[in-house]
């Protein structure tokens, strides 16, 4: 069994679904967990 490489981002604001979607696109193969306290997550950016 081989090991995904894991991203956790921390932050669901302009940055954080900016950051998942450029590091899939760097790494599709990534596994990626984003965090955001409150109730929404920015999907615009």
């Amino acid at each position: 069994m081989t090991k995904r490489e894991k991203l956790l981002i921390i932050g669901g604001s302009a940055g954080g679904p900016s950051a998942a979607a450029r590091a899939k696109r760097v790494n599709p193969e990534l596994e990626v967990t984003m965090f955001e306290q409150g109730r929404f997550v920015s999907y615009g950016s």
